[in-house]
C-alpha cells in the first residue's frame, strides 16, 4: 500500500480525479466501501470551485458594483435659478447616471463565467437591473433634451425617469448578499479586495 499524500478534499470530488491521482502516483485505489455506490453521481459544480478563481470572480463582481457606488456618490447636484438652468442640471445628472450605469453594465458583461451557478444567477440578476436602470436614464435624458425650453412637464417626467432608474439600480447594491447561497463565493468575498466596505 502506498503512503497517501495529504490532498484537499475538494480536489478529490470526482472519481476521475481520484483515479488519475492514484495512477500518477502508481498506487492502486483502496477497495470501495460496501455502502458506496458503484458509480457515484458527479459532485455539484459548487463543490469543485477553485478558490483562487472564486476570489478573482468575486473581486470582479464586487468591483463592478463598487464602481457604480463610487460614481453615484459623485452625482452632480441639481438646481438652478431658471427653468433652463434646472433643465440643464437635470440633464447633466441623467447623463452622469446613464454613464455610470453603462459602465456597470459593461463591467458585469465582461465578467467571465462564474465558478459556481449561484454566481451566474447573481450576475444575471444584477445585469438585468443595471441594464433596465441604464435604459430608463438614457430615455429620460433624451426626452428632456428634446423637450421645449419652457416644458415644465418634461422636467417632471425626467425626474420620474431618474427615480425609476435609481430604484432599479439601488435594488442591486450588495453583491455579497447576492451570493450568500454559495459557500465558495461567500468565503471568496471575505478575501476579495473589492468586496471590502
Amino acid at each position: 500500500m502506498c503512503a497517501a499524500r495529504k490532498t484537499p478534499a475538494r480536489l478529490l470530488a470526482t472519481t476521475g480525479i481520484v483515479v488519475a491521482a492514484l495512477a500518477l502516483t502508481g498506487c492502486a485505489p483502496d477497495p470501495a466501501p460496501q455502502a458506496a455506490p458503484a458509480a457515484p453521481s458527479p459532485a455539484p459544480a459548487s463543490s469543485a470551485a477553485d478558490p483562487a478563481a472564486s476570489v478573482t470572480w468575486m473581486n470582479g463582481f464586487c468591483g463592478a458594483i463598487k464602481g457604480f457606488i463610487d460614481g453615484n456618490n459623485k452625482m452632480p447636484a441639481a438646481g438652478g435659478e431658471t427653468l433652463e438652468a434646472i433643465k440643464k442640471s437635470t440633464s447633466d445628472q441623467l447623463g452622469h447616471y446613464a454613464g455610470i450605469l453603462g459602465k456597470t453594465v459593461d463591467d458585469l458583461s465582461a465578467l467571465p463565467a462564474a465558478p459556481v451557478p449561484a454566481g451566474e444567477t447573481a450576475k444575471k440578476d444584477f445585469l438585468a437591473k443595471y441594464t433596465a436602470a441604464h435604459d430608463k436614464a438614457v430615455k429620460a435624458k433624451a426626452d428632456l433634451d428634446a423637450a421645449g425650453k419652457n416644458d415644465t412637464a418634461a422636467q417632471g417626467r425626467a425626474v420620474e425617469g431618474l427615480i425609476a432608474a435609481q430604484k432599479d439600480a439601488h435594488s442591486a447594491l450588495d453583491p455579497v448578499k447576492a451570493v450568500l447561497g454559495s459557500p465558495e463565493l461567500t468565503t471568496a468575498a471575505a478575501t476579495a479586495e473589492r468586496c471590502r466596505p
